[in-house]
């Protein structure tokens, strides 16, 4: 059995999986499998809703469920060549899928890599609230933690810079028509460019990273905002970001800031509300709500295209002993300048401005399992008399408390 070792109690919680099962080793060739299993159970109760008629609990739910980040996985290398293929449950919704399929050959000039692997400007462990498939700072400080993309990648140290494909190029878009004549499709690969570097220990210390877009008004981005047919003005979408985490033997400082602007197009940055779910900003009209563009709701209920956001999110982490842990921490973001983020009287609103608290208290029961009971706090405010609605006041605040169950081989 091969181990991968984590720095500390609380990091291990958004790890990789830790073990894995060596299948073969020699020659060069190393052939290894493994796993994550993660669930929760607990409760959430929001603070906005109103008191329902004869069902005074109606603000309050249990949660249970299996997190939709639960994958497997086989890792081959032979050489200096590298494959990863990886199939389990997608962050983005509630089906399962390949979520990594790549090849990677290291030459003495840097590695070349193609396939879908995960974004380098995602957030890889600055974080530690699981909430939301382990992205439950997105939208209150936070980055994407996971957004796996097809990419053409060069990597040489820690710098990593990529081409990727966030949506399909289709060459002509005929979906699309104005004056009788087809309209290409003019967006191009997402452009991501990052640095990683690690302590001497091998433990996450420093990244910075940034990412920009050029968005076509005939091609699929649009989709979010009105339909297929929508021919809305060029965009250009981009964001930045960087975390700093140093430690000071068992404790840790875990410092995030980020600015963008349409970073929603491609999913790293986001404005969502809580309603005391376990997901949050969930697409498919459930009872959390996006509100970045339009989806499946009124173009003028949502915050639009063009919308600036500026976060920031701040942790404390200790180990007591080497199997429990705290971490506490909490975020805050700043939407504004969407293209609907307007008063009704015609004047700009004062923007959005989200709020996340939190503490985490992770429990290593045996070397493949962790529990990690977590509270949480979320806020999520806009002016009242704001054209962008998400709640009574617009407002919506809420509590989660749960543990994470977290079995990895």
């Amino acid at each position: 059995m091969k181990k991968v070792v984590a720095g500390s109690m609380v990091s291990a919680l958004l790890a990789l999986p830790s073990f894995g099962f060596e299948l073969y080793n020699n020659d060069n060739t190393k052939l290894d499998v493994y796993a994550s299993m993660r669930g929760y159970i607990g409760v959430g109760h929001n603070l906005s809703a109103p008191e329902g008629t004869g069902r005074p609990n109606a603000p309050t739910g249990y949660l249970m469920g299996l997190q939709n980040n639960s994958r497997f996985g086989i890792n081959f290398s032979t050489g200096d060549f590298r494959a990863q293929v990886e199939y389990g449950w997608m962050e983005e919704g509630t089906s399962a899928g390949w979520r990594l399929y790549y090849g990677a050959y290291k030459t003495s000039s840097g590695e070349f890599l193609f396939g879908r692997q995960n974004s380098p400007t995602t957030d890889p462990g600055f974080s530690s609230n699981w909430l939301n498939a382990d992205t439950g700072s997105l939208g209150f400080g936070g980055v994407a933690l996971a957004l796996r993309r097809i990419q053409v990648a060069y990597k040489i140290g820690g710098l990593n810079i990529a081409l990727l494909e966030d949506k399909a190029g289709t060459g002509v878009n005929t979906d699309v028509t104005q004056d009788g004549a087809y309209r290409a499709n003019a967006q191009m690969p997402r452009i991501a460019v990052s640095y990683t570097a690690k302590d001497a220990d091998g433990n996450l210390f420093l990244k910075v990273g940034a990412s920009y877009v050029r968005v076509s008004g005939y091609g699929p981005y649009y989709s979010n905002y009105s339909g297929p047919d929508y021919s809305g003005p060029d965009l250009h979408a981009y964001h930045a970001w960087f975390g700093y985490k140093p430690r000071f033997g068992n404790a840790y400082i875990s410092f995030m800031a980020n600015a963008g602007k349409n970073g929603d197009l491609y999913g790293e940055q986001s404005t969502t509300i809580s309603t005391g779910a376990y997901t949050h900003g969930n697409i498919n009209g459930n009872i959390n709500e996006n509100i970045n563009g339009n989806i499946n709701g009124n173009i003028n209920t949502k915050i639009g295209y063009n919308a600036t956001r500026i976060g920031a999110h701040l942790e404390f982490g200790y180990d007591f002993s080497k199997q429990f842990g705290m971490a506490i921490g909490g975020g805050y973001q700043l939407t504004t300048g969407g293209s609907n983020q307007y008063k009704t009287t015609g004047e700009r609103d004062g923007g959005i401005n989200s709020f996340a608290a939190f503490i985490n208290l992770p429990y290593k029961v045996s070397q493949n399992l962790t529990l990690a009971p977590l509270v949480a706090y979320y806020s999520v405010a806009g002016d009242t008399d704001s054209k962008v609605r998400f709640g009574k006041e617009n407002k919506q605040s809420s509590v989660i408390g749960a543990v994470r169950i977290k079995w990895d081989f």
